[in-house]
């Protein structure tokens, strides 16, 4: 039986497809992916089909989750993506699911159309380039533009208008995505009302309606945990039955803030049952860190509760994915700060220190995935200095430095940043690009392209490594992000949740703890567990050993007294209040300062 030959996604493969002049099958595929199961079997299956490309085309799989930046440039809205290319990569049809006698009358009309009408494609790559050109264009950076709170509000209105008050969550198509950067913008904006004593009963209540649709829908694998992808239907039912390790982290991290914030245990209930999935079903207690996805199985989800206990769970994509991985570090210290549970916090670092010295570059740079020993790894190399790598890398690396886990966090943090300021930073019109451009890459890779998220995500790291180092020049580039991103932003809309609170980060003055003690002692550990309790965004907890020389200079530079025993220092801007040996009232100076 024919099976289709797949090639992977590199130099050699495109050379190939131009020297047999023959165009390219492209299909972005994930493991995760349901339909790409079924379109795996009911069209790649079939025999004539598989035939027929091996023959006219030359097939090539990409992997979404090993390499984002072609699914950036060449998915068409979801997965699986199919398009058909030219030698050179320039798009000549795109389309996602294609049921074999679609693709049975597809693939000749476009062989023919590419043999028989070379003046035609030449036409439609000359448009498809230029059209690319037009959209990848942006203006040359405005310094004037100012981050205001105005900009804050203008998008709390926006998430407001698009919230769903029936059965809360965001968005009115009938599919339902959790969004949980706009679900921790609302538990901020949040916390803000009620630290000042007016607490806003609308955003509780978006708040936790969301929550418990999140909680007690289909959303949420009653049996076993964790979070799938979506919804099929507006009250959060009928669930597309796969399972990321990033929405799941994502989900973790935003149930733990509230129970956080609002100190209601069936939030605490939900992230427990999260973080338990996580490190049940995809964690590998060897390495201390996880797999990147669990298959979907349709038929596995549909058994009843009682009955899926029988059957063997979904097998688990192994693959080592940074962002990913750090985003589920990020959970665990965020489950930490809610609730002390210090477990937790070496699991965060175990994971972390794993990644430092596997995917951590000697310049800085970050490799995406770390392919596994014993599977063929398709994708070739690991893609190295992605965005979305660095950005949530940092703040991992930030979260384990408020921890009191040491100051490498915070020199790793920098060393990442500073190769994402030098490497991706587009010096002209502002932001980072979500890759390094290289002109003379394979297909669309050449073309320099921004995702918001991961560029609001990089400004508030840097945003924070300026609170802890004092380098304005992290700040500068906080700024040049954020300004750049203003003229987009009524395009955004509730995306555009990320932006309002690294905005937040940038207007409010910051509440700096400042921590003063040996990591070793427990008296430090209680006031650095005090210190991350409180729920407050626009905290920044810096640990000072005075036995470490870098530490014990800036304590000096700080003017603070050496210190007989730990003791805390809470300042508001320019004002330091009084210091404290105390956690209990650590904890409430954090809480009011600055209302």
């Amino acid at each position: 039986m024919a099976e289709i030959e797949w090639r992977p996604w590199n130099e050699e493969t495109f050379a190939d497809a131009q020297r047999q002049s023959k165009p390219i099958v492209l299909s972005l595929t994930a493991p995760w992916c349901q339909f790409c199961t079924q379109m795996d079997e009911q069209t790649y299956g079939n025999e004539a089909i598989a035939q027929y490309i091996n023959e006219n085309f030359i097939p090539v799989r990409v992997d979404t989750d090993r390499r984002p930046e072609i699914n950036s440039r060449y998915g068409q809205g979801g997965w699986p993506s199919t398009c058909l290319l030219t030698p050179e990569g320039d798009v000549l049809f795109g389309g996602t699911f294609l049921p074999p006698d679609q693709m049975a009358q597809l693939l000749p009309q476009v062989k023919n159309q590419f043999d028989q009408n070379k003046p035609g494609v030449a036409q439609h790559v000359a448009q498809l380039r230029e059209q690319l050109k037009q959209q990848n264009q942006t203006p040359p950076l405005d310094s004037s533009l100012q981050i205001t709170h105005e900009l804050v509000r203008g998008i709390l209105l926006g998430v407001m208008h698009n919230f769903d008050f029936a059965f809360g969550g965001f968005g009115h198509n009938g599919q339902k995505f959790p969004h949980p950067d706009a679900l921790e913008f609302i538990i901020e904006q949040y916390s803000r009302t009620e630290r000042a004593g007016e607490a806003n009963s609308d955003l509780r209540l978006m708040i936790e309606r969301t929550l418990r649709g999140l909680a007690e829908g289909g959303l949420n694998d009653p049996a076993s945990g964790g979070f799938f992808r979506y919804a099929q239907t507006p009250d959060w039912r009928e669930p597309q039955v796969e399972k990321l390790l990033e929405d799941s982290a994502a989900m973790a991290r935003v149930f733990s803030r509230a129970y956080q914030l609002l100190d209601d245990d069936q939030w605490k209930a939900i992230a427990e049952k999260t973080l338990r999935y996580m490190h049940e079903s995809l964690y590998d207690s060897e390495t201390g860190t996880w797999g990147g996805s669990q298959y979907a199985d349709a038929e596995y989800y549909a058994q009843p509760l009682g009955e899926r206990m029988e059957w063997n769970p979904p097998a688990v994509d192994d693959t080592l994915l940074t962002g990913s991985n750090a985003l589920a570090a990020r959970a665990y210290v965020a489950w930490w700060q809610a609730t002390g549970d210090t477990p937790s916090l070496d699991i965060a670092q175990k994971a972390i220190d794993y990644l430092l010295a596997n995917i951590l570059q000697a310049d800085g740079a970050i490799d995406h995935y770390l392919p596994t020993e014993d599977s063929e790894d398709w994708q070739g190399r690991s893609p190295v200095g992605l965005l979305s790598d660095a950005a949530d890398f940092c703040g991992a690396c930030l979260d384990l430095y408020e921890a009191g886990r040491g100051a490498k966090y915070l020199d790793t943090a920098a060393e990442i940043a500073d190769w994402a300021k030098s490497h991706l930073e587009d010096p002209r019109s502002g932001g980072m690009f979500d890759a390094v451009v290289r002109p003379d890459a394979v297909g669309n890779l050449r073309i320099a392209t921004k995702d918001a998220r991961d560029n609001f995500e990089m400004a508030d790291a840097l945003l924070r490594l300026y609170l802890a180092t004092g380098d304005d020049e992290y700040a500068k580039a906080a700024q040049r992000i954020l300004q750049a991103f203003i003229p987009l932003l009524p395009q955004l809309g509730f995306f555009g949740a990320s932006f309002a609170l690294a905005a937040e980060r940038a207007l409010m003055p910051p509440i700096i703890i400042h921590l003063i003690g040996s990591l070793n002692d427990t008296r430090t550990q209680a006031l650095l567990t005090a210190a991350n309790k409180p729920y407050r965004f626009d905290k920044f907890i810096q640990p000072l050993d005075p036995s470490h020389e870098d530490d014990a200079e800036h304590i000096e530079n700080l003017g603070y007294a050496k210190p007989t025993e730990p003791i805390a220092y809470v300042s508001v801007g320019p004002t330091v209040q009084e210091p404290t040996t105390d956690p209990v009232k650590l904890t409430n100076l954090i809480l009011t300062a600055g209302v």
